[in-house]
């Protein structure tokens, strides 16, 4: 095979050439994730008692909402465990004690995920662009056979110069 066609080796320079600018990839800064339920006939307690875990907020269709302005009727109900946000501990580590502390029975979580809409809702907060994370086969499967829905929402803390490119 004829080598002269092939593009040479580039290699980088060995000193920085101009201003760095751009600093990207790495991990996720922060993040969070809470396990939840919805649904018009949702009674927190009968979730609490099939989980065995308390919640870190719950309400029934009708409950009504003090807020600072106004409150608000609760047009449906809700059940939610939710850990902390964290800048040191990864997501699908989190993910995977909040599971940890839940049954493995896969037919209590199939009689929740039919009666309510269910979901591990993940907040990643990223302090730069392009940062990235990923789940491993087992997690995925995990989150799978429970019927739960992955949500993730992805929170920007980049101020307007260094977001813009």
């Amino acid at each position: 095979m004829d080598n002269s066609l092939e593009r040479p080796l580039r290699l980088p320079p060995q000193e920085p050439v101009g201003e760095l600018v751009w600093v990207a990839g790495g991990e996720v800064d922060e993040c969070s994730v809470s396990l939840r339920f919805f649904g018009e006939d949702l009674d927190p307690d009968e979730v609490t008692q099939a989980l065995g875990i308390t919640p870190t907020g719950s309400y029934k269709k009708g409950d009504i909402f003090r807020g600072k302005r106004s409150d608000i009727i609760r047009k449906t109900g809700s059940w939610r465990y939710s850990v902390k946000k964290c800048a040191d501990v990864h997501l699908e580590d989190q993910i995977t004690t909040l599971l940890g502390k839940l049954p493995s029975d896969l037919e209590v979580w199939r009689r929740l995920t039919e009666t309510f809409e269910a979901d591990l809702f993940c907040g990643l907060w990223l302090k730069r662009w392009n940062r990235g994370l990923d789940f491993a086969p087992e997690t995925l499967q995990r989150i799978g056979e429970r019927g739960l829905t992955l949500s993730l929402d992805i929170y920007s803390n980049c101020d307007d110069e260094e977001a813009s490119f």
